[in-house]
C-alpha cells in the first residue's frame, strides 16, 4: 500500500506549504524556527532521500513560521506523544531521510504487531498538528520487547525529542509487564539509550555484498528446502532456543520473505539453520539468519544468493555480528563512521561494512536507577516534583525488577548464543 499520498520525494521534486492540508501536515517540520538547527527559511533545497543526490525544493510562507525556544521544546504544552494512528507516512518519510532500507510493508508489519506501541511525537497549535518524530515498541513474544524506529526530523533535533521518545517507549514497555527490553543502536543513539539504563552487549555491522560471487561457489543443497507454513511451529521453537521466543515476529517476517525463506535440516530431519530474505528500498535484506555451524550457514547463504542473483538482485544487505570477522578492525567510539572497519568475514569474501550497531539491553539495579534519575534532573534542569521527573523515576525503578533476568540473557548470549548468529534481524529491520 502506498503510504505517502502526495509529495512523495521518490516522485516529486518540490512542495509549497500553505496550499494543501496533507502536505502541511507531512512536511510541517519546515515551518519551525529552531535556533538549535538551521532555523526557518522561506525557500530551501533539501536532500530528503538521504544520499540520493536529489534536491527537493521546499517553499514556506513567512506567515507559517513557528518559533521554538532555545532548548527543550519537549517541555512545551504543545508537545505530545501518541499512538501513531494514521501517521505511518511520517515514519516512512523519516526512514528515507535517515537513509534506512524499510519499505511500506516493513512499517505495516511493525505497527500491526502492536498498534498502541508505535508512537508519533507532534506539536499542535491553533492551526497545525505537525509530526516530528516516531518510535516503535515491538513485542517479542509475550514477555519481551524490541525498541526501534526512533527517528527525528533534522529540523527538530537538539530539542530533547529523541530522549523524550525513548523515555516514552521504556515507560510503555514496562507498563506492559515486559521483562527483557532490547534494541540495536546506531552510534548516534548510544547516548540517548544510555540515559535510560541501556548498556552495550556486542557490535553488529550493516554490510552489503554482491550476490554474483556465489555463482560458482560449490555447496550442498540437498538438505535445504523452502520454509512452508507447516514448518513454522518447529522453526519458532528452533529460533526461541537460540535467543528469545518471538513467534509473533517470525511468522510475519516469513510472510514477507516467502520467496526467499529456507531451512536446512540434518540427516535426522531436524532443523540446523534457517535464512529469510526480503525486499528493501535500497537492497534486499538477508536476515534473520541462524545456523548451528558454519557448514549449514554457508549452504543456506549460497543457495539464497544464487536464487537472488537469478532474479536480477545484484546486491544485498546483511547485519552480521562483529565476531564473524577474522579482523575486527579498530573501533574508535568518538567516530560515527569508523575508519578501520572489520574484514575477513567467515562466509562472504566480498563484503563491505557500512556502519555499526550496538546490541543493547536495559539493565539497572536500584543504585543505577537512582543515578539515572539524578542525572535526568540535572540534564533537564527540572524540580523533583515535576511530572516528567516522576514519570522517569517510576520507569527507572520499575526496570530494576528485570535486571537479573536481563543480565542472565546478556551473559548467555555473549558466551553461547552468538555462535548461532550469522544475520541479525529485529522486527524493525529493513
Amino acid at each position: 500500500m502506498k503510504l505517502i499520498k502526495k509529495g512523495d520525494p521518490r516522485e516529486a521534486d518540490s512542495i509549497q506549504l500553505g496550499r494543501d492540508s496533507y502536505l502541511d501536515h507531512l512536511y510541517g517540520v519546515f515551518r519551525f524556527d529552531n535556533p538549535r538547527a538551521d532555523g526557518f527559511q522561506t525557500e530551501r533545497e533539501e536532500e530528503i532521500i538521504s544520499r540520493s543526490g536529489k534536491k527537493f525544493k521546499i517553499s514556506v510562507p513567512e506567515s507559517l513560521r513557528i518559533a521554538l525556544p532555545e532548548r527543550k521544546a519537549v517541555n512545551l504544552d504543545s508537545f505530545h506523544m501518541d499512538p501513531i494512528g494514521d501517521n505511518l507516512d511520517s515514519m516512512l518519510l523519516l526512514t528515507m531521510r535517515a537513509g534506512w532500507n524499510q519499505v511500506e510493508r516493513d512499517l505495516e508489519r511493525i505497527v500491526a504487531l502492536d498498534p498502541q506501541g508505535n508512537f508519533v511525537a507532534h506539536f499542535t497549535g491553533p492551526d497545525y498538528d505537525i509530526p516530528v518524530a516516531t518510535a516503535s515498541v515491538a513485542p517479542l513474544g509475550a514477555r519481551h520487547t524490541w525498541i526501534g524506529m526512533i527517528l527525528v526530523h533534522p529540523e527538530l533535533r537538539r530539542q530533547g525529542v529523541a530522549n523524550a521518545m525513548m523515555q516514552h517507549c521504556v515507560r510503555y514497555a514496562l507498563s506492559q509487564g515486559k521483562i527483557i527490553n532490547g534494541l540495536d543502536a546506531t552510534p548516534m543513539g548510544n547516548t540517548v539509550y544510555g540515559a535510560v539504563g541501556y548498556v552495550g552487549s556486542y557490535r553488529i555491522w550493516r554490510c552489503f555484498f554482491p550476490t554474483a560471487q556465489f555463482r560458482e561457489v560449490k555447496y550442498d543443497g540437498s538438505h535445504i528446502s523452502r520454509v512452508e507454513e507447516s514448518d513454522l511451529e518447529e522453526l519458532v521453537r528452533y529460533d526461541a532456543a537460540r535467543w528469545l521466543e518471538r513467534g509473533n515476529v517470525l511468522r510475519e517476517l516469513w510472510r514477507d520473505s516467502r520467496e526467499e525463506a529456507y531451512l536446512s535440516r540434518n540427516d535426522n530431519g531436524d532443523i540446523e539453520g534457517y535464512l529469510l530474505a526480503r525486499p528493501g528500498r535500497l537492497r534486499f535484506f538477508v536476515g534473520p539468519f541462524s545456523a548451528d555451524s558454519e557448514k549449514p550457514a554457508a549452504n543456506l547463504l549460497a543457495h539464497t544468493c544464487r536464487s537472488l542473483d537469478s532474479r536480477g538482485v545484484s546486491e544485498a544487505f546483511i547485519d552480521t555480528p562483529e565476531s564473524r570477522f577474522a579482523d575486527p578492525g579498530k573501533y574508535d567510539r568518538s567516530l560515527f563512521d569508523q575508519v578501520n572497519k572489520p574484514s575477513g568475514h567467515a562466509l562472504i569474501k566480498a563484503l563491505t561494512p557500512v556502519r555499526d550497531f550496538t546490541r543493547m539491553y536495559q539493565v539497572a539495579d536500584e543504585r543505577k536507577a537512582a543515578a539515572l534519575v539524578a542525572e535526568f534532573i540535572a540534564q533537564e534542569k527540572l524540580e523533583k516534583s515535576n511530572r516528567r521527573v516522576q514519570e522517569f523515576a517510576d520507569a527507572m525503578y520499575a526496570s530494576v525488577a528485570n535486571c537479573t533476568e536481563t543480565l542472565g540473557l546478556m551473559e548467555y548470549e555473549e558466551r553461547c548464543l552468538q555462535k548461532y548468529y550469522w544475520g541479525i534481524s529485529g522486527p524493525e529491520k529493513g
